[in-house]
């Protein structure tokens, strides 16, 4: 249940959801153009493109005209390839929906209201209500797939920035998966009875998390935290993070190994691109009232104020913490120490110190082998860094 990989849906990736070409003997049809089949009249227009986009979703699947294949058979001509394809596409949605809700929806308190997507990198498990986004209304199955695109775009940002391969993740196997599980619940009852069973561990809080070898994050639309789509896209964004810094290899995480600021500070990085605030603490680790920031979460002006001001927390104050041991204004700090050392110095020396102090090395010891100098000498060039670069107001 924990490795989040429906074989299936691979397969059904590696049909695709277009139909295959016709044989070259296949006669003629101006109706289908000699495919065989004809696009579903239910996946028209915006419809169509978000099917195409994702490997398998649980609304198509459930249409009743084409059953996930997303085509249907062509009245006007015979194509037994294309019919072929067509029953196989559907029998391979209908394979991933009833995986996806034995697996997930059978335990939770509403089982039809759980939609599903699987997309390159995530399997996603959704029942969050309509939520106006950019001042449009979308509805639970568009809201899914925004989110499944969000995610795919962390994804490809993430490799981006740390100029990462397909060898720097694990090969799926049965103790370990480099599939994100995404869960996004809107009733706090499936919270408190699914992310044990999705996680491993308990489900106090808004969200919580599994990392390392497996990955699940589960999540309930707390109003209090979680009050419209920008603040559940920051919340997705930085757990997330979490998610992609742990797999990749050697896959471990490193919060509670003495490198919180690494952990956190990755994610805040990710999260800020948002909207330029950051507002995750990751509440079950951290001590803090829900709500509460440092700064309003406009963090580079925080920051470069206590620059100008000489009240900088020193490097060598918090580098060995664990993620759980950071209060509000070292989160800010962490953020900023790891946006220094990616801005000016590159994602691919960034990815090699993780890789350093994943493997049991000392952050000392790495900083300098890679960056040509200590967390003694940390301070004096993160601050010049930061007033040379954060605003002030």
């Amino acid at each position: 249940m924990l490795r989040h990989l429906v074989p299936a849906v691979l397969v059904l990736a590696s049909l695709g959801l277009r139909a295959q070409e016709s044989e070259p003997s296949a006669p003629s049809c101006k109706e289908c153009g000699s495919r065989g089949e004809r696009e579903c009249s239910e996946h028209k227009r915006d419809l169509a493109d978000l099917e195409s986009a994702v490997r398998a979703c649980s609304v198509a699947q459930a249409c009743r005209r084409c059953a996930g294949a997303l085509g249907v058979d062509c009245k006007s001509c015979r194509n037994p390839l294309a019919e072929e394809g067509l029953r196989r596409r559907a029998e391979l949605a209908a394979r991933f929906a009833i995986e996806r809700r034995q697996e997930v929806g059978s335990h939770a308190v509403e089982p039809d209201e759980i939609l599903f997507l699987a997309t390159e990198h995530c399997d996603l498990s959704f029942s969050f209500a309509p939520m106006t986004v950019d001042r449009r209304k979308l509805d639970s199955h568009r809201l899914m797939h925004l989110y499944g695109a969000r995610i795919e775009d962390l994804h490809r940002r993430f490799v981006e920035v740390f100029e990462l391969g397909g060898a720097d993740f694990p090969a799926p196997a049965d103790d370990v998966s480099p599939r994100l599980g995404v869960h996004m619940f809107e009733d706090a009852r499936d919270q408190r009875e699914l992310a044990p069973r999705l996680t491993g561990i308990g489900s106090q809080g808004t969200g919580v998390k599994m990392m390392g070898s497996f990955l699940a994050y589960s999540v309930w639309h707390d109003p209090k935290t979680l009050r419209d789509d920008v603040d559940v896209h920051r919340a997705i964004r930085h757990n997330v993070t979490h998610l992609l810094l742990s797999s990749f290899v050697p896959t471990q995480w490193i919060g509670n190994r003495g490198h919180g600021w690494i952990d956190e500070g990755v994610a805040h990085f990710f999260e800020i691109e948002v909207d330029g605030r950051c507002a995750n603490f990751c509440y079950e680790e951290v001590g803090v009232a829900p709500g509460a920031n440092w700064k309003g979460g406009r963090w580079k002006v925080g920051i470069r104020q206590l620059a100008e001001t000489g009240q900088l927390r020193r490097f060598t104050e918090l580098y060995e913490k664990n993620s759980d041991q950071l209060d509000l204004e070292a989160h800010a700090h962490a953020y900023a120490w790891v946006d220094f050392l990616i801005q000016e110095h590159g994602g691919p020396r960034f990815a090699d110190l993780v890789r350093r102090v994943k493997a049991g090395g000392v952050t000392r010891d790495a900083l300098q082998a890679i960056y040509g100098f200590g967390p003694l000498q940390f301070d004096e060039r993160f601050t010049a860094w930061v007033k040379a670069t954060y605003p002030l107001r």
